[in-house]
């Protein structure tokens, strides 16, 4: 990263910021579900895609202690490579980055604690131990030309000895620079710090070690990840790390989101007028592939939106940002002089700040939770619609076509809803960027109030559970069928049954195929081709169609002896 993108921004900001992509390495390696080594290929694949320039591929660590990672070499032999992407693994011992090596890796990450309770505890040496551990790991990689990041975890708490001392955090960092480290990496590893904490830890770090040379690394456990990082940028610090969807953990922390999402990061720096390179859009579809994957929802709420009403909102939200974070000095200019004035500008003032929080400001943040919760419900749908595809195949193979038929009925009919709630909040937030607020103030509010109302009755309508109800040949299940068709009604159109119809087709064929498949071959096929050999053969010669002749005759023999 050269030093041009470290300029300041007129705001106080780096004009450019660096995103160094943790997902494929911290996101996944406490993973219990498995993640195939062609699912991770194709993770990273993906992310190389967005204009990221740095993406953490795996690490090398004994598949022991972190079987995810046990494919390591095979993950980063198999990925596409990019120009001007580099892809780190993490090294903890010589062994490990021989291995790194070995498969072809270009940069590598080293790591310590600022902790000496939980260097003791993890890997049972003290801190100094633990750094002289690394010594020749950077040793070697400087002599191959090798770059070396460093990284230092609890920095702004540890589960077992609380607070950490923000110099014991610059002596650290600082150790790793002089072992050869390009960069050092600060982690809030189990997601503890606040604003507060994270400043003073980085004034500290910032007193033996330039801004020019760190990183930041949070995670948010309690929700504090994008407002630590906010401090950070004012520090001049430029360069990131997150994960994309908040893939990650935290081990001592019950339920905690782990790593803050790309995602969000993208969505807030953005917003504050600052270059990355990196397309959000991308970012997002990498995060869905992977949290489909791994049969969850993803953890960033950027996403939750459509990336059309993301610049919608982002041109509403960020100008009052930025005009407050540069009012702010101002403010304070005034509130001196109006004391000096007898208070005569004091009211103007703070009225200048006040009038950025309006009623369109919370008709907008209104309208966030709403696409959150609907984003939420449209997550839900999408397994659901797997769930109702799979229930419509059994009840065909149990010969119930017409309770298929209902299934997939009940599938459209909830996408079809979740489409009309969508367009309904767009067109709604359409209304906040007319002019004419105050005349559309009240049309806003009831949009808001009926897009609540559709939500609500999707949130009644039938479960999936009770679609499975239609296997069964009983009373109850009749009752659900009658419910089903109640709740559908008359709201599919014609084309929304021959999209039906279709699909019911589409599986009827699948399963017919699957089962011709399955079929041992037909002997009359076999002695069919035998007939037409030997005809074709005698029209051609009379001698050689009778030779031809005696063989397919024993060709039929030998067929059916074998096809019994």
């Amino acid at each position: 990263m050269g030093s041009a993108t470290r300029v300041a921004a007129a705001s106080g900001y780096p004009s450019f910021v660096k995103i160094v992509e943790v997902g494929p390495r911290d996101g996944l390696q406490n993973e219990k579900t498995n993640v195939s080594t062609d699912d991770k290929v194709k993770f990273i694949n993906l992310l190389s895609e967005t204009g990221l320039s740095a993406i953490e591929a795996t690490s090398f660590v004994s598949p022991k202690w972190v079987p995810q990672m046990a494919d390591n070499a095979y993950v980063l032999k198999g990925i596409s490579r990019k120009q001007g992407v580099s892809y780190p693994v993490l090294t903890p011992n010589i062994k490990g980055f021989d291995s790194a090596v070995a498969a072809g890796a270009e940069e590598v990450a080293i790591f310590g604690a600022a902790s000496e309770a939980f260097s003791q505890k993890n890997i049972n040496c003290s801190i100094e131990e633990s750094l002289e551990r690394f010594r020749p790991v950077c040793e070697k990689a400087n002599s191959l030309g090798i770059r070396v990041r460093g990284y230092v975890s609890c920095v702004l708490g540890c589960p077992y000895q609380g607070p950490v001392d923000p110099s014991a955090v610059a002596t650290v960092a600082l150790k790793m620079l002089e072992m050869g480290c390009y960069e050092v990496s600060l982690g809030d590893t189990i997601g503890v710090g606040n604003p507060a904490s994270t400043l003073a830890m980085l004034q500290a770090t910032k007193q033996v070690i330039p801004a020019e040379r760190l990183a930041v690394h949070f995670h948010d456990t309690y929700g504090q990840a994008l407002s630590n990082i906010l401090i950070a940028l004012q520090e001049g610090i430029a360069v990131v790390d997150s994960s994309a969807a908040g893939l990650g953990g935290c081990p001592y922390a019950s339920g905690a989101s782990g790593n803050v999402a790309t995602e969000d990061v993208l969505y807030m720096v953005h917003g504050l007028g600052i270059q990355t390179g990196v397309n959000l859009d991308k970012v997002i579809e990498a995060g869905d592939f992977i949290t489909k994957l791994l049969d969850r929802p993803t953890h960033s709420k950027s996403s939750l939106m459509p990336t059309h009403i993301i610049k919608v909102a982002k041109s509403h939200f960020f100008p009052s940002l930025l005009f407050c974070t540069r009012m702010g000095s101002s403010n304070s200019k005034s509130k001196q002089h109006a004391s000096s004035t007898g208070g005569a500008d004091s009211g103007a003032g703070a009225s200048g700040v006040r009038a950025q929080i309006t009623s369109k400001d919370k008709a907008i943040l209104d309208l966030k939770n709403a696409r959150d919760r609907l984003k939420k419900y449209q997550s839900r749908l999408d397994i659901e619609a797997n769930q109702l595809h799979d229930s419509a195949k059994r009840l065909l193979q149990a010969g119930k076509r017409d309770r298929a038929k209902l299934a997939l009925k009940l599938k459209k009919y909830k996408e079809q809803q979740m489409h009309q709630a969508d367009e309904h909040l767009i067109q709604v937030l359409g209304m906040l960027d007319t002019v004419e607020w105050e005349t559309q103030q009240l049309q806003v509010f009831e949009g808001l109030k009926a897009g609540n109302s559709i939500l609500n009755a999707i949130h009644k309508e039938m479960s999936v559970e009770a679609v499975e109800e239609l296997m069964l040949e009983t009373e109850e299940a009749q009752v659900t069928a009658n419910e089903i068709s109640r709740i559908i009604g008359g709201n599919l159109t014609v084309e929304d049954e021959d999209a039906v119809l279709s699909e019911l087709a589409e599986i009827e064929k699948l399963e017919a195929d699957a089962l011709a498949a399955a079929m041992p071959p037909d002997p009359t096929a076999a002695l069919n081709t035998a007939d037409i050999s030997m005809d074709v053969i005698a029209a051609t010669s009379t001698e050689a169609g009778a030779k031809s002749k005696t063989r397919a005759v024993k060709n039929k023999q030998e067929a059916v002896a074998i096809l019994g």
